[in-house]
């Protein structure tokens, strides 16, 4: 059973511009019919095409209506040059010092900017002699729109297997060379007890798409820790993201969305958690300033007894930006003992922002603790002033509660390097903020 909250409605509507040329790309690649995944390719596009871009008539898309926002898409690009790349890197130094790329440039494999730890192999997704073992099968049941739009429409990407502990820590990079649309896909397996600490970043250009999908199978006691930044470069900037992954015994996974920057962003996650004593944490940290429109959905399932899970959104809003958080909790009726809480906060730094806090449990099981909750205001006139009393001025301690309001979401974050990096991101997009936040 997969963790799948978004089953895609009948399509009513005359195909848009975008749609259209979704089906022409789709044509292009029907001629490889022996390529690896090509069965499941077909599949999975075959059901995308039966509804099209989701919209607002669509529950987990109500709140980010993309047949409406994408009408037209911007090209798909070939293989990118290889120079052109490295620049793009060489300009962007990795967040961990001593980390190894691994780099996926216009949705394709780049093995000769790429490096690997100890313990890690990394394949071209379409490579022949790539081991698919476990390929698609956490999507394989999923109706997720962007999901199946990615299954039938990738360009290329990696497999990665991690088969110990890790020496070190990866950089997934994303390139985009050009205002094109990406859809690159990665799929990892982590050995029983294995370990890896994964952080994923887009580097694009102002009028990128991209829809990039990730599979993680984690083995019995493994560990990954993964984080997402997503950083948009300008409103035409569209960064979409579906990360299916299966927790089983003993098994933990620390996962992290932070999103800056401006565009639209979605950035949706399918969690099942399968085994006994397995424990997964998601935690999302939004500024959404300007003309950002941040979307994190996630769905988790438990279905397996003596689960925890734990789900923690912080988000801040303001000069018309706009935060929407979809959490779904279920617990399915043999997942007795399972311990689930989720919380979404939001801050309002001025009076345009806009935020959605919509979360939900459904809980099949009578032996459980689970819980969730959600809130969204102002800066609270108390701390401001106890701060103004010992000589703070009223701009420094709205910005200092703010701050520290936001980076309660990484929390679980070890690496202290990474979380210097990622904390100086989220300061620096609460720097542009202007209004009753700072004033």
């Amino acid at each position: 059973m997969t963790a799948n909250a978004n089953p895609a409605a009948p399509k009513t509507a005359t195909p848009t511009e975008a749609e259209a040329a979704l089906s022409a790309l789709f044509e292009t690649k029907r001629s490889d019919a022996g390529a690896p995944l090509a069965k499941a390719r077909e599949d999975a596009f075959t059901r995308f095409a039966a509804a099209g871009l989701p919209h607002r008539r669509v529950e987990a898309y109500k709140y980010t209506d993309l047949r409406a926002r994408l009408r037209n898409l911007p090209p798909v690009p070939g293989p990118a040059d290889v120079a052109a790349v490295k620049a793009v890197l060489d300009a962007a130094p990795v967040l961990v010092e001593g980390a190894s790329r691994i780099v996926i440039a216009n949705g394709r494999y780049v093995p000769e900017l790429s490096s690997a730890p100890v313990n890690v192999t990394v394949t071209s997704i379409l490579d022949p002699a790539a081991d698919l073992t476990g390929v698609g099968s956490l999507v394989a049941g999923s109706d997720d729109p962007l999901t199946l739009a990615n299954a039938g429409l990738f360009e290329g990407g990696a497999v990665i297997a991690v088969s110990g502990e890790a020496g070190g820590p990866l950089e997934l990079v994303n390139v985009a060379t050009g205002d094109n649309l990406v859809m690159g896909r990665v799929a990892m397996t982590v050995v029983p007890d294995g370990r890896v600490s994964v952080v994923e970043r887009m580097i694009g250009q102002a009028g990128t798409v991209e829809n990039a999908l990730t599979e993680v199978i984690l083995g019995e006691g493994a560990h990954v820790d993964w984080v997402r930044l997503v950083d948009g470069l300008s409103e035409q900037a569209v960064e979409l993201s579906s990360y299916h992954v299966e927790v089983p015994e003993r098994a933990r996974l620390d996962h992290l969305t932070v999103t800056t920057g401006k565009g639209l962003a979605r950035n949706q996650v399918f969690g099942h958690v399968v085994g006994h004593d397995a424990e997964a944490n998601f935690r999302a940290a939004t500024v959404a300033v300007g003309k950002r429109h941040a979307d994190n959905t996630l769905v988790v399932r438990h279905d397996a007894v003596g689960s925890r899970s734990s789900e923690v959104f912080k988000s801040a809003v303001g000069e018309g930006g706009t935060s929407i958080v979809q959490g779904r909790i279920i617990v399915d009726p043999d997942a007795q003992k399972t311990d689930s809480k989720m919380m979404s906060n939001a801050l309002f730094l001025d009076d345009t922002g806009e935020v959605v806090n919509k979360p939900e449990l459904e809980i099949f099981a009578d032996d459980v603790v689970c819980g969730h909750g959600a809130t969204s205001g102002d800066i609270d006139d108390e701390p401001v002033f106890y701060l103004r009393a010992r000589g703070i001025p009223e701009a420094t301690a709205r910005r200092m509660l703010t701050e520290a309001f936001i980076l309660e979401a990484l929390d679980r974050v070890e690496n202290e390097t990474l979380k210097e990096a990622l904390e100086t991101r989220i300061r620096e997009a609460l720097s542009v903020i202007g209004g009753k936040a700072w004033t």
